[in-house]
Order: C-alpha cells, then sequence, then structure tokens
C-alpha cells in the first residue's frame, strides 16, 4: 500500500509540474519524448490511463495546447504503446523502416486524424536535408507552349551520362559499350518508366547527334517514339537520319514513315544480321553508333527464350565493341528470363512502386533508393530524385 501511494503519488507531482509550465508558458505545443520513458514508473495501467485523461482534459481542452506523444512500437506488437492512447488521441502518425533488396525504405502511416480528410494513409518519407513526406505519383500534362529545347547534361570523359544528375553522380556516369536492363515492376506504367529512361535516350542523342534504334516493347509503336522525339524538341526532318523504329510485319499499316522498318521475324541469327544492316547504315549516315532500344518481351514473343538469351549475347558483344550503348526493358513477363540477362547487363536499374510512391535503384552497381518526382518546369518531363535516408 506504502509502494502505492508513492507511485500515485509520482502520478500526480509529474501531472502537476507539467500543467504549471504549460500554465505559465503558454506554449502552443507540448512534447512528451518519450511517454514511454515519462510514464516507466507507473506500475498499474490504470494510472497511466487517468494520466492521459488529465492531459487530455486540463492541458489540450483547458489550455489549448496541442499534446504530441512520442511513443515506440516494440518489434512484433501491433498495438501502441499500452494500447489506449490511440483512443485518446485526436490522431496517430506511426514511422516505420523496411529493408527492401538491402536497402532502406522509409514509411509513413496515418490511420486516425479526427477531422480531417486522409488522402494517402500509407506513403513513403525521407529525412535526406530536412523531413520530406512524398505524395503519390500523378501524371502531369505537358504544355508545350512552354517547352524549352532539351539540355544534355555534360557526359563526364570516356562515359555516357544518365540524363539524370544525382544518377551520374552516384553511378558516375556510364561506361561506353555497357548494356543497361532496366527491370520493371508489374504496376509501373509506360509513362512512369519512361519519366525515368526518356532523359538517358535524349542525352545520348543530344549530346552530339547521334541515331538511335529502336525495337519497341509490346503494346507500344512507332507513333509512341515520334511523340517522344518531338516532346524532347528533336526536329522533325531529323528522324529520317537518326532514328528507325522496328515494327513487326504483320501489325504494321500502310503509309508508314521512312523511318520505320516493316519486320518479319526470321531466326535469332537472320534478325540480328538485319539489326547490323540497320545499325551501320545509321553509323554511316551520322558517324556515331546508335543507342540500341530493346523490348525484351517482343523479341521473347517471337524468338523464345533461348533464342532471346542467344540475341543478347551477341548483342552485348556488339555493344562493347562499337563502344555504344543498349537499353534492354525488361516487362514482368518472363521472370526465368530476367535470371539469365542479368549476368550480362553492366547496369541492373530496377523501377518499381510503394504506396504509389515511383521508385528507382541500381542493383548493379549498387546506389541508394530514389523517390522519383515529376519535374515540368522546362515544359518536357525530368525525373527529380530524391534518396530515402
Amino acid at each position: 500500500a506504502e509502494f502505492l501511494t508513492m507511485r500515485e503519488e509520482a502520478s500526480r507531482s509529474l501531472l502537476a509540474e507539467i500543467i504549471s509550465l504549460v500554465e505559465e508558458e503558454r506554449p502552443q505545443r507540448l512534447v512528451i519524448d518519450s511517454f514511454s520513458a515519462a510514464v516507466h514508473h507507473f506500475k498499474d495501467p490504470r494510472e497511466i490511463r487517468v494520466f492521459l485523461h488529465s492531459i487530455f482534459l486540463k492541458v489540450v481542452k483547458r489550455l489549448n495546447c496541442t499534446t504530441i506523444l512520442i511513443e515506440e512500437v516494440p518489434y512484433g506488437n501491433t498495438t501502441i504503446g499500452y494500447g489506449f492512447e490511440e483512443f485518446v488521441s485526436s490522431g496517430i502518425i506511426i514511422l516505420r523502416s523496411k529493408i527492401a533488396d538491402g536497402r532502406l525504405i522509409r514509411e509513413i502511416a496515418i490511420p486516425k486524424l479526427r477531422g480531417a480528410r486522409i488522402r494517402a494513409p500509407v506513403t513513403c518519407f525521407t529525412i535526406h536535408k530536412g523531413i520530406k513526406v512524398f505524395s503519390p505519383s500523378r501524371p502531369l500534362k505537358i504544355e508545350p507552349k512552354f517547352r524549352e529545347p532539351f539540355q544534355p547534361l555534360p557526359e563526364p570523359p570516356g562515359m555516357y551520362s544518365t540524363g539524370i544528375r544525382e544518377l551520374d553522380e552516384a553511378l558516375g556516369g556510364i561506361k561506353r559499350g555497357s548494356t543497361i536492363l532496366v527491370d520493371l515492376s508489374p504496376e509501373i506504367t509506360y509513362e512512369q518508366y519512361h519519366l525515368i529512361i526518356d532523359p538517358l535516350i535524349f542525352n545520348y542523342i543530344s549530346a552530339v547527334e547521334r541515331p538511335m534504334l529502336v525495337v519497341p516493347s509490346a503494346g507500344v509503336g512507332w507513333e509512341d517514339v515520334s511523340r517522344a522525339f518531338k516532346t524532347f524538341r528533336v526536329p522533325e526532318e531529323k528522324f529520317e537520319k537518326i532514328l528507325r523504329v522496328i515494327e513487326p510485319g504483320k501489325e504494321v499499316h500502310k503509309d508508314l514513315p521512312p523511318y520505320v522498318v516493316k519486320w518479319e521475324p526470321k531466326s535469332p541469327l537472320e534478325d540480328f544480321e538485319k539489326l547490323i544492316q540497320l545499325e551501320d547504315s545509321l553509323f554511316e549516315s551520322t558517324g556515331h553508333p546508335p543507342l540500341r532500344f530493346i523490348g525484351v518481351d517482343r523479341v521473347a514473343h517471337y524468338h523464345g527464350q533461348e533464342g532471346t538469351v542467344t540475341l543478347a549475347n551477341l548483342d552485348v558483344t556488339r555493344t562493347m565493341k562499337l563502344k555504344s550503348l543498349t537499353l534492354w526493358l525488361f516487362k514482368a513477363i518472363y521472370p526465368e528470363l530476367l535470371k539469365r540477362l542479368i549476368p550480362l547487363a553492366s547496369i541492373h536499374m530496377k523501377i518499381s512502386q510503394k504506396h504509389g510512391c515511383l521508385l528507382l535503384y541500381c542493383i548493379k552497381p549498387g546506389t541508394p533508393l530514389y523517390v522519383v518526382e515529376q519535374d515540368l518546369s522546362k515544359g518536357y518531363p525530368l525525373p527529380k530524385l530524391l534518396p530515402i535516408e
């Protein structure tokens, strides 16, 4: 009984001290950090409940002071603190971290916020240069009247640029003769992955007048390629000189532009020889090796996984010989094929999504995990990368 009296006195003493300070200083915010440490000497949960109700009635209500309780959620627990704080509180904000592919992901969840509409109850955040909470990605409309000419980033000596300053800093640029495997999660849209790869493509093309050879992925046609070139202000009169887009013969229509090549798929080796002929013609017209953009799913559709691996081996060797650049776009259709392509690639880039936030990181070589936001300040879509730290 004597010990219980001591605990009750400690509870009243702590509460009285808090109320006295708030009455004297009249703050707008009271932060108890941490609440668990402040009440660790309360052995009976009923005391803690009474203490919380007193804080709510005398500090929050009577003195109009917003109170923030900070608590740690022990690993494996599903309840907050002592199990009743969440019922007394007007709002609950939960900060947690997870590990994915060896990288830290920070999440913020808001299961309760009385009187407010919660549009994104769970999203990602970072503490890089201050706290930033990310909103779910939304497509933004491009207004051509505000569009400026594309401004390529400078290329490091003997390297190509990714077209993204933060990624250049992480990778040091792209070594000439590299093959980049862009690995897409199933939920990634055309607009999302092109936000990331288009700067790389048009930096390659625009740094000097280099050409590009495209084997589009399924569901993407030459019209999409043409639209991207126009968005990044490549003059249409140059298309025939620097661009070749392959369209399977059974899927093409009449009146194709001269830079679109009708294609009747045959064997892997025959198709590779035809690719070399197209590359050589682009090389002759520009004096530079073309960037090769390959939709892996399209190749696998016509040549199967074994034929695709055969072409990939030939492709890597030729890219290294020409000191050019190849981009393999991999959609999550043939997961077993991905395992066989990873060892061949110089760079393995992963694009995924978490709580509506677009995420980017390189597995090979390793980079931090970035949240990707869209920047339209120049009139064309550019990615803004913020590391999750």
